[in-house]
């Protein structure tokens, strides 16, 4: 399969192509091919198939568009994957012509010669990018693939001019009347002329834009274009003086791998921009240097007056400014004696030439723009710790920031260090080291270049010391300076002024990779303002990254790092009171994204968290849940620090409060490990309710697993201390528990839990209780047969849950309604009951019951002879099913490939 973007949106099927239609199905396709392998969120696909104006009902059309795409465009149910927050285009990215195209050319910067994968992916292009398609994102779309061809069409015919200069000259000429004030294409195009024998017309091509320049911008021809005039007024004279042409970079890094895509936008930056200058960015021990140096020696033939490199770390202008001008040729009788008269010199030598300079390790803005080769032509390719934001605002230069290795970059970086063989022997240790090496390549050169010394050395056991090591940098030590990872990030650290450092080193208190801006601020004590300031000035310092205005991320051996820093530098009661109040805005935040999520589930009442403790104050539910989302994979790592610090009535109601939103995720698993823990903190305090609610998430985690002994012991423990401490409303919801916990005798044993659970309830004047427990009454009647008797209990129970506005016990009893009347056989009602169900359960975030109901729809539907309605109700239970984990997911795929 192959889907075309680079013309009319077509898939090619078999060597069939058909054209994609209506025009918001071939929007919505287009948009998830242009992120094929990534997670493109709801809402940015309704902005790129709607615009700015999306219209009511939008999302679930857009839902309708998802199945068209999976059922008729694609015809591969498994192509669009729903994932939380959007979809994903489940295709190899060669199956897009986009990023086939992509692929050809970066893999023709690295050929001895491109021109057959340049002219390849030029073969790709059908007419204009995504023909016919409206929108805003249409057009920047269009406009960046436009500029792409044109770049490749530009190498294509650089490469091509030395063999065969008119083919260059056919493909150049609409170029260059498409781009009339673009001087690379023109020089290019001149280039070609020439090289063919016809100067006369290289010549009336200059002269014409060089018109051009001057009637629509006001300027002459730059220095390249100047040259290739130059060149040809002096065919067949003789040359000017040989000039020494320098050529000082080190050599490339041995085990350089990945990074395509950055070198692809360098390239794209660089060459299309006509760029004086670049910075590339980020974190100690990313690889900037190293990518740098890749470029520079794949296109150091641009510039072939030479290449300049100077080590910023270890020296300033002053003194690489004598040693550059020599290079270019100046005698050391004729060397300035002051810094403005050499800078002076150095541009006025880089003018009429072609000269690569590359600057590495650069401390600032300052430090740089003495030595930038300002005359077009020539480039400056600059790497810096810190963002060099200062150079793109008075220089012009372009940023590119550099992140961790992907994890496949990761993984070959390692087999290239071993061989092939060894990590494929060991994949799991190989993986393992990997992820403990947070993908960062210098951390994997280090561990790397060990086992290559050491070929008898497993790697599960190097594995295991990195695993063991835990939050220790020791095992990335080195006796280099230049490599050692703590010497490294000690840099960039030591540069810190003292209020960033030490909210960096208070981000080592976070047990997780990302963490609230909130939460950040807590650990600092410091207000949400300047905690924003000065982790704006870590992320200039690339020691963390600010993920629009609430979030915080820090690479794992930074945080390790920071950790250790805080152990050298802070007391232990400094280091004590800022995990106190991390924790206190764990408690306080979680248990109000509670009240606001399930706000029919009882509240705790909390003391005031901590002097300088900050809490999140949600807009509404959405914002809750996804603060549930992002931050319940640090829960067992908080729930250990509150164990180590000793506070341990934070634990039972850290996780009390995370666990309805972890059981409506089915993290079932989760929830058993997490009140495992609580329900030791709460014996250590003495504190009998903290205990019951703890044996009663127990035994619920414990049911879900199919663990109903363990469950019934657990709910018959909490159901005890409810009743030593007279709470009749909390021992009711015990009592509900064991009322759907499996009997061997029949209903009997469960409904009589149910009607204690009402009885208990209607003593306790809890309402919603109350009609939670006839809902539960009317199924287990149900299976008696008392049918009409079950449906008078659940009928009253979804009227009471109606009034009092509980969405999902609402929903849970509509289910019931449903159940019951299709075991009287009332299809058409029970399809109706299932599908209100649903639409409640997802309205409340309620996935896991919610795939539930549709199972059962999908079954109603079938009993009805329905099969295509049962098929597409079973597909958004999948779907549902995967966005939790839940392996049922395949199980309920299974049951729609078998009815297709």
């Amino acid at each position: 399969m192959l889907i075309r973007l680079l013309g009319p949106v077509e898939v090619e099927h078999s060597g069939q192509t058909r054209p994609v239609r209506p025009p918001q199905v071939a929007l919505a396709l287009a948009a998830l091919a242009w992120e094929a392998g990534r997670v493109v969120p709801v809402e940015s696909l309704l902005a790129r198939v709607w615009g700015e104006a999306v219209p009511a009902g939008a999302r679930r059309t857009l839902y309708t568009i998802i199945t068209r795409i999976r059922r008729d465009v694609l015809a591969d149910e498994g192509a669009v994957v729903r994932r939380l927050g959007g979809y994903l285009l489940d295709v190899d990215e060669s199956a897009v012509d986009v990023a086939r195209f992509r692929g050809l050319a970066g893999r023709a910067a690295a050929a001895p010669d491109p021109v057959p994968l340049l002219g390849e992916a030029l073969a790709l292009w059908r007419g204009d990018p995504l023909t016919g398609l409206p929108g805003a994102w249409v057009e920047r779309a269009g406009h960046r693939l436009r500029d792409e061809r044109k770049e490749i069409l530009l190498r294509w015919a650089r490469a091509m001019t030395g063999r065969d200069a008119a083919a260059a000259v056919t493909a150049l000429s609409p170029l260059a009347e498409e781009y009339p004030l673009d001087e690379l294409v023109a020089a290019a195009l001149i280039e070609a002329l020439h090289a063919c024998g016809r100067t006369a017309e290289a010549l009336a091509r200059f002269a014409r834009v060089r018109h051009t320049l001057a009637e629509e911008l006001g300027v002459e021809p730059g220095a390249s274009l100047r040259r290739v005039h130059q060149t040809l007024l002096r065919s067949g004279d003789v040359t000017e003086t040989a000039r020494p042409v320098p050529a000082q970079l080190p050599m490339p890094l041995r085990c350089f791998v990945g990074r395509e895509a950055e070198l692809e936008r360098l390239e794209a930056m660089i060459g299309r921009r006509q760029a004086v200058a670049c910075a590339i960015s980020g974190p100690p021990g990313v690889g900037k240097s190293s990518l740098a140096l890749r470029w520079a020696h794949l296109y150091r033939d641009r510039f072939p007056d030479g290449q300049l490199y100077a080590d910023l770390g270890t020296a300033d202008a002053a003194t690489i400014l004598p040693g550059f001008l020599s290079a270019l040729g100046v005698p050391e009788a004729r060397m300035p004696s002051g810094q403005a008269a050499q800078i002076g010199l150095y541009r006025s030598l880089l003018a009429c030439r072609r000269v690569l300079v590359v600057l590495d390790d650069a401390r600032d803005a300052e430090q740089v723009r003495p030595l930038l080769a300002t005359a077009p032509g020539s480039l400056t390719l600059v790497t810096s710790r810190a963002e060099l934001s200062g150079l793109a605002v008075t220089e012009g230069a372009h940023l590119l920031r550099l992140d961790v290795l992907p994890g496949a970059d990761a993984y070959r970086l390692l087999a290239a260090w071993l061989g092939e063989q060894r990590p494929a022997v060991e994949p799991e240790a190989a993986a393992l080291i990997v992820r403990r090496c947070g993908r960062l390549p210098l951390a994997l050169a280090i561990v790397a270049a060990r086992l290559a010394q050491r070929t008898d050395l497993p790697l599960a056991e190097v594995a295991a010391d990195l695993e063991r090591a835990g939050a220790d940098l020791e095992p990335f030590a080195h006796s280099d300076p230049a490599i050692d990872l703590r010497r490294v990030f000690g840099r960039s650290y030591e540069s810190l002024p003292a209020p960033v450092a030490r909210l960096f080193r208070r981000l080592g208190r976070h047990p997780g990779p990302h963490l609230p801006l909130l939460a950040a601020a807590s650990l600092a004590a410091l207000p949400a303002d300047r905690t924003r300031e000065l982790a704006t000035r870590l992320e200039h310092a690339n020691l963390a990254e600010l993920r629009g205005p609430g979030d915080l991320r820090i690479h794992d051996l930074l945080r390790v790092y920071a950790a250790e820093q805080a152990r050298a530098t802070d007391s232990r009661s400094v280091r004590r009171t800022a995990t106190r109040r991390l924790l206190d805005y764990y408690v306080h935040t979680a248990c109000a994204a509670n009240d606001l999520c399930y706000p029919h589930r009882d509240s705790l009442t909390l003391d005031p968290p901590a002097r300088g403790t900050s809490v999140e104050r949600f807009a509404g539910q959405a914002e809750a849940l996804r603060w549930y989302a992002d931050e319940a994979a640090v829960l067992p790592t908080l729930l250990a620090e509150a164990v180590e610090a000793g506070l341990d009535g934070h634990v039972w109601r850290l996780t009390w409060a995370f666990a309805e939103f972890m059981q409506r995720r089915g993290l079932w698993e989760e929830t058993l490990r997490g009140n495992e823990v609580a329900l030791e903190a709460a014996r250590r305090l003495g504190d009998r309710l903290a205990r019951a609610r703890c044996h009663n998430s127990i035994a619920r985690a414990q049911l879900r697993l199919g663990r109903h002994r363990e469950a019934v012991e657990h709910f018959e423990r909490a159901a005890e201390l409810h009743r030593e401490l007279g709470e009749p409303g909390l021992e009711a919801h015990v009592h509900l528990g064991l009322s759907i916990v499996p009997s061997e005798n029949g209903p009997a044993v469960p409904l009589g839990h149910t009607l204690r659970a009402l009885e208990l309830f209607r003593q306790a004047g809890d309402i919603v209780g109350e009609a939670r427990a006839l809902n539960n009454a009317g199924w287990l009647r149900a299976e008696s047969g008392a049918y009409d008797e079950a449906l008078a209990d659940c009928r009253r129970a979804q009227r009471i849950l109606a009034d009092a506005g509980y969405a999902q016990g609402e929903g849970l009893t509509w289910d019931s309604i449903a159940h019951v009347l299709n075991l009287k056989g009332d299809l058409p009602g029970a399809v109706a009951g299932f599908e209100r169900a649903a639409e409640l359960l997802r309205a409340d975030d309620d996935l896991h019951a919610a795939a539930d109901t549709l199972v059962r729809l999908g079954e109603t539907h079938l009993r009805a002879d329905d099969v295509a309605a049962a098929v597409t109700v079973w597909k958004q239970a999948a779907e549902l099913y995967g966005a939790v984990g839940d392996p049922r997911a395949d199980k309920v795929r299974a049951r729609v490939s078998a009815h297709l």
